[in-house]
């Protein structure tokens, strides 16, 4: 399972969700949207324009591809609330 992160500098749910993940032990590929265009953009695709974070991906690009926007919604998907 592959977890990509999109996240702003300043979102404290963004820091919150990192800390648990790393307190967790799990394994994230986090992406800055505000340095990365390309990043931003992948973003808006996976969530059909959303711009809200965080967005979370498990196993972006594959058919098991899942998406979480916000805290709570990640905390669920991963199974962590």
């Amino acid at each position: 399972m592959s977890i990509d992160l999109y996240t702003t500098p300043t979102c404290g749910y963004c820091m919150q969700l990192k800390v648990v993940l790393q307190e967790k032990k799990i394994a994230y590929s986090a992406h800055d949207i505000t340095t990365s265009e390309k990043d931003f953009n992948i973003m808006q695709e996976v969530t059909n324009g959303c711009t809200s974070v965080p967005v979370t991906v498990i196993d972006k690009g594959t058919p098991k591809q899942q998406v979480a926007v916000g805290f709570d919604d990640a905390m669920a998907l991963l199974k962590l609330s």
